[in-house]
């Protein structure tokens, strides 16, 4: 490999400057991001392991149905251990990326000179793509520090043939790939590394990477096993899905023209009016375009001497994403190509770099050429600053999301209550944006958080509670029976509503019809069948919960004639565990067909493992199982 540039005090303060300029455009006016549901089911899975919930072993699932490698999971469990705030959390994958900046212009400077660093250090920082997939807490922002520092690895190892680089390569490369799929397809950038430094290979230095390399994969390993244990046809189905007519696309290398140039953001934050967008906030296309006309400078540039050797390491690291996705086995996405940004940077400062040392005049062309590119890239940042007012004032339906300081504002109010009820347009954690998001703003402040949607089951708590109506439950929830005049309310942006705050100092009585009680059936689980109202059209069953289980139940009516013979059944899901709390009356109603002729209602619990039917027992007082149904005689029906 070529020499190396040494670090000298003056580009000390240059990568100073360029860390700063990085730091502003990552760091500050952190209210400004977006908590959505992928986020906070991250952040439910790192704060329930630090609560002491079992050992993750995958991540959230992906677009394309396998979960996710868990690697995730365990880097957001660091700022969640020092804070339960995901404003916190946001803030540390900043920091992460401001670092990743840092390591891109080291790496510029050491291998392609001092300009180079400069310019790509800056492009980064500037690129408006990159500072927006490093604001949040989702998997697809927080990859590309550690694949920088592998890169980094790759090279102090390989090229410079410093063993213990060599050793910490290939687990830091897998480390920072399992923390989304899409980064999988740069995986081959240890091949080239390889080939790179394939005259000074150590043996023992790559025996020990390739066993840390392996532990790195072995929590992902297990997990994938338990998931194929439980379905076992998940990663079939998933190539079928994408097996299905491929074609060739060329979705991959437009986004990635916009990813070096900056332009169309747009597209990705404001999807339905990017006119009223770009009006509100013009970007000065026709210098952005400068910037990817410097990338296509690079791309020739870089196979010349003195930066040949490291061409195929560039090439490899923007090409392969682009081969890769431009394939139609999956959907593509901006955020594919997260990882590329450093890279189509690098292309830019190795243009200019070229640039300046071909253009006639120097050291006035220099100047000039040096001082231009800073002020394109400069009206890249002044631009980011006006995107985020438009944000901050404008609903971007389906593009980016309230920002985070409008919830903050509504968690605030909800801090003194230690019981918080919310309602929404669903209650299933795994789909449902709210009930997914309050558990974690809420993490610090109350012992139990649930969540409602607007018909099928309500909740009465033991004690005093808050009531959360997100924008998107419906009008008057469970016919208006946790309404009151005093309620605190939290716009959001215009047109997407607001957050309704509401206090009880006890449950609201039920309005529905009167319940028969029964003699408390207790389940394995603990929760406990003590009423029930049965009509034509409905069945209504009351349970007493014991506190939060880990299973997620159904629930079963039977409807038996005189013979005990079954003549009708409703089958409909619980509420989920997650959010039971010690002692919660909870009625859940479903709408039926009964035949005239029913005279007994049989009702159990059950849960669904490995596609498999599983009751939950009946205990006696005892503990002992008695059953997994109770029959309740309709005499008086």
């Amino acid at each position: 490999m070529r020499a190396v540039n040494r670090m000298t005090r003056r580009d000390g303060l240059l990568l100073a400057l360029v860390l700063l300029v990085a730091a502003l455009m990552r760091l500050s006016e952190p209210g400004i991001s977006e908590f959505l549901h992928d986020e906070a089911m991250l952040s439910l899975m790192a704060q329930d392991w630090l609560a002491g919930g079992d050992f993750p072993l995958t991540g959230i699932p992906s677009s394309v149905g396998v979960p996710n490698p868990p690697i995730s999971v365990y880097v957001l469990a660091v700022p969640y251990l020092l804070s339960s705030s995901p404003q916190f959390a946001t803030l540390f994958i900043a920091a992460l990326n401001v670092t990743g900046v840092g390591l891109l212009c080291w790496i510029a400077h050491r291998y392609f000179g001092r300009v180079a660093a400069l310019a790509a250090g800056l492009a980064y920082a500037l690129n408006p793509w990159a500072i927006l997939y490093s604001r949040k807490i989702w998997a697809q922002d927080f990859h590309t520090p550690f694949l920088l520092l592998a890169v980094a690895l790759g090279l102090y190892g390989f090229g410079e043939n410093k063993r213990w680089a060599q050793i910490a390569c290939l687990p830091v490369l897998l480390f920072a790939v399992q923390i989304h799929f899409a980064a999988w397809a740069l995986l081959p950038l240890y091949l080239v590394c390889l080939w790179m430094g394939r005259k000074t290979l150590s043996a023992r230095a790559l025996f020990f990477s390739f066993v840390l390399a392996t532990m790195t994969l072995v929590p992902f390993l297990l997990g994938l096993s338990s998931t194929l244990e439980q379905d076992p046809n998940r990663i079939a189905n998933a190539v079928a899905r994408s097996g299905a007519a491929l074609t060739l696309t060329p979705d991959a290398l437009v986004f990635n023209a916009r990813l070096a140039t900056g332009l169309a953001l747009e597209t990705w934050v404001a999807p339905q009016q990017p006119a009223d967008l770009l009006a509100s906030v013009p970007p000065p296309a026709g210098l952005w375009l400068l910037i990817g006309a410097a990338v296509v400078v690079g791309l020739a540039a870089v196979w010349r001497p003195p930066h040949r050797q490291l061409a195929p390491l560039l090439i490899v690291w923007v090409g392969l994403p682009v081969a890769v996705f431009s394939i139609t086995w999956t959907r593509v996405y901006p955020h594919y190509f997260v990882a590329s940004i450093p890279a189509l940077c690098l292309l830019a400062a190795v243009g200019l770099a070229w640039l300046v040392n071909a253009a006639p005049g120097k050291p006035y062309s220099r100047t000039a050429l040096l001082a231009g590119f800073s002020a394109v890239l400069l009206t890249q940042g002044l631009w980011w600053r006006g995107l985020l007012r438009y944000l901050d004032s404008t609903a971007t339906p389906e593009g980016f999301g309230p920002p985070m300081h409008y919830l903050l504002d509504a968690r605030a109010a909800l801090a003194q209550h230690d019981d918080v009820l919310v309602f929404s347009d669903g209650f299933e954690i795994l789909y449902d944006q709210e009930p997914a998001i309050w558990p974690v703003m809420l993490r610090d402040t109350a012992r139990c958080v649930r969540a409602l949607a607007g018909d099928g089951a309500a909740v009465f708590p033991a004690g005093a509670f808050a009531v959360l109506v997100a924008p998107s439950a419906p009008d008057n929830p469970i016919g208006g029976l946790y309404q009151t005049d005093a309620a605190l309310i939290f716009p959001l942006r215009p047109g997407e509503g607001s957050y309704r705050v509401m206090a009880f100092e006890t449950a609201p009585e039920w309005n529905g019809p009167a319940l028969a009680a029964v003699e408390a059936v207790r389940f394995e689980s603990g929760i406990r069948l003590t009423g029930y109202h049965l009509q034509p059209g409905r069945m209504i069953l009351e349970w007493r919960l014991p506190g939060p289980v880990e299973a997620d139940y159904h629930y079963f009516g039977h409807f038996l004639d005189a013979n005990g013979q079954k003549i009708g059944q409703r089958d409909n899901s619980l509420w989920p565990g997650r959010f039971w709390c010690a002692g919660d009356r909870l009625l859940t109603w479903a709408d039926i067909r009964l035949p005239p002729e029913t005279a007994t209602l049989r009702v159990g619990l059950y849960t669904l493992k490995n596609g498999s039917f599983i009751n939950a027992s009946i205990l006696d007082e005892n503990g002992n199982a008695v059953g997994t149904w109770a029959d309740i005689p309709l005499n008086d029906r």
